[in-house]
């Protein structure tokens, strides 16, 4: 059962390249990378190693070089002859007896020399990979520990739903006996006709049955047990069947007049919301 969290973290250091990846809940899959300006040219290749592996989620990427990495200070040499030439040429204009030197170049220091950070393109794939591979880790436990929560709820939520069962079971006996008893106390002494009243509690009855929703929040119990078994991204799914058990969730409660029915309801639905609150974390 591969079903991950959308929140983890992942770290991976060697060769002198740091990686740091964070995920967190995102209805899409939104990568951002935080790099050097010279990793950017591996920049799509970093982000379709996130896609190939994983299907939601914003992931915030922060690539840095460490001082094991290897370090190449290079000098615009071209530019440093035309300044040095430029130097020289004032110094004679100005009539200076003493010409420019090496240590005059340094004050250029910002425009003549750059640090070129030496590093394998493949050292930073390998390790990129590697921090991969730990976020993937953790979303993975994440997820196992969200599935046995929700598992446990939908338990609950069935529970909760036998007893509904129970209690509407001999529903039309039960209308019958409050309608006479009723009609009883208004009409004292005057005869009942029993076919009429049957035909009465039978209507209501009927006007009340909820036998199908409860028949189609078991088929989407079911569903969600077996949706999660089949593991792989299943987020989305799971929130479309949660918002279909809430709408025959209502409906019973609109229909049933029963105190303890009502009662189920609501502990039916703050089922369902402490599952929707877990469900929106997993991919």
């Amino acid at each position: 059962m591969n079903i991950q969290s959308m929140t983890g973290f992942g770290q991976a250091e060697e060769k002198g390249v740091r990686v740091e990846v964070r995920s967190v809940n995102h209805r899409y899959l939104d990568p951002r990378f935080r790099i050097p300006v010279f990793i950017n040219p591996y920049e799509i290749t970093l982000r379709n190693m996130i896609k190939e592996r994983f299907a939601r989620g914003r992931f915030d990427v922060t690539i840095a070089l460490t001082e094991k990495a290897d370090v190449k200070l290079t000098i615009n040499r071209g530019l440093a002859l035309n300044l040095f030439q430029a130097l020289r040429g004032l110094q004679e204009d100005l009539g200076l007896k003493e010409g420019p030197s090496l240590d005059h170049l340094f004050w250029f220091r910002d425009i003549l020399f750059r640090e070129e950070p030496g590093y394998n393109p493949e050292d930073l794939i390998c390790v990129f990979e590697s921090a991969l591979d730990r976020i993937a880790e953790m979303r993975q436990r994440e997820g196992e520990n969200l599935v046995d929560d929700i598992l446990t709820m939908v338990d609950a939520l069935e529970k909760y739903l036998e007893a509904v069962r129970t209690e509407i079971e001999g529903a039309l006996e039960k209308t019958y006996e409050r309608i006479r008893a009723r009609i009883s106390e208004l009409v004292k002494e005057t005869a009942i006709d029993d076919t009429r009243l049957l035909q009465e509690a039978a209507f209501l009855a009927e006007k009340a049955d909820i036998s199908e929703e409860i028949t189609r929040i078991q088929s989407h119990i079911s569903q969600i047990r077996k949706i999660i078994s089949e593991g792989g991204t299943i987020g989305r799914k799971l929130d479309f069947l949660l918002q279909e058990l809430l709408r025959e969730i209502n409906t019973i409660g609109s229909k049933s007049s029963e105190y303890r029915v009502s009662d189920l309801v609501i502990q039916m639905k703050t089922e369902i919301e402490k599952i929707k609150e877990q469900v929106q974390n997993l991919q």
